[in-house]
């Protein structure tokens, strides 16, 4: 693809996570015109330098004028229903980092605006495109899936602590099973109405799925744990793991030269975003989708809230 076949995709909202996983593959895609956007003047005079990007804006709206072929919103949660509202009604599609928003209806809201209008919001889960977790998916007839993912020092708001952090947790276990939900159980851990710990369980067709995380930890750390009869795989920071067969483990791991962001699924979602921006017919099967991880969220937390 040449120069004058690149796609321009812009960024918008600049911070950690965007600057850490995404821009750095975005930069440097062959296939990409990186377009910056933040209203943090220093953070765009600096990112702009740092990567070379021609073309910037400190206005949602005159990044909206400029008409881009798609935008990745990578801002707060709290702004996403404004931002990603205008983009789909200007007919721009759209990538947003989990959680789509807080509120049920408002994800409803803009779910249905973007079958509506036929137009792309594509949502980004990372864990989905890692290599180690993509083996596991592969795997045939599991009967047991448990994934943890703890923290240190950060009880939350039941509703941020699910839809901010535990999604990935669910939206994971959803991804690796098949089949529909059943059996939801709910345990949670409050203390000054927030958020200390969470473990939930159900059933997808003969498999037992249970994710657990615990925000006062005394170690940040993320382990899958994936059986099938005569088989367990373990999976530590999406990075490194072990499959045991009759007592016997083998290794599984990257090469030195395999990057970070490749191992932890970032450069397989944005090729998988690039090809979704290239289909032809609008994918109703996005939509339910990201409403199925959602509402399975809002129903842990209305059960937390309950109990």
């Amino acid at each position: 693809m040449n120069q004058s076949q690149k796609k321009r995709i812009a960024l918008v909202g600049l911070g950690d996570i965007a600057q850490k996983a995404y821009l750095p593959i975005v930069a440097n895609h062959s296939q990409i015109d990186p377009i910056l956007c933040t209203r943090d003047q220093q953070v765009l005079k600096q990112l702009t330098n740092q990567y070379r990007i021609a073309e910037s804006y400190s206005d949602i709206d005159d990044l909206i004028k400029s008409r881009p072929e798609a935008v990745m919103i990578h801002s707060n949660t709290e702004s996403h229903f404004t931002l990603v509202s205008k983009l789909l009604n200007a007919d721009i599609p759209v990538f947003v980092d989990k959680p789509l928003c807080y509120s049920l209806q408002e994800s409803e809201t803009l779910l249905n605006l973007s079958a509506r209008r036929g137009v792309l919001l594509y949502l980004g889960f990372n864990r989905r495109f890692a290599p180690l977790i993509n083996t596991l998916k592969n795997q045939p007839n599991p009967i047991q899936v448990a994934w943890q993912k703890n923290r240190t020092n950060l009880p939350g708001d039941p509703r941020v602590f699910v839809f901010d952090d535990f999604i990935h947790v669910v939206d994971s276990l959803w991804f690796l099973g098949s089949g529909e939900i059943e059996s939801l159980q709910v345990f949670s851990t409050l203390k000054s109405k927030k958020l200390e710990a969470l473990n939930v369980q159900w059933q997808q067709n003969d498999v037992l799925l249970s994710g657990s995380m615990n925000r006062i930890s005394g170690i940040t750390e993320e382990r899958v744990e994936y059986y099938s009869k005569g088989n367990k795989w373990q999976i530590d920071e999406l990075t490194k793991g072990i499959h045991y067969h009759d007592e016997k483990p083998h290794t599984m791991g990257f090469n030195n030269w395999e990057s970070t962001l490749y191992k932890r699924g970032f450069v397989s979602l944005i090729e998988d975003w690039l090809k979704a921006l290239e289909a032809d017919a609008f994918n109703e099967n996005r939509i339910q989708d990201i409403w199925d991880t959602h509402y399975l969220c809002e129903t842990i937390v209305e059960k937390i809230v309950k109990n």
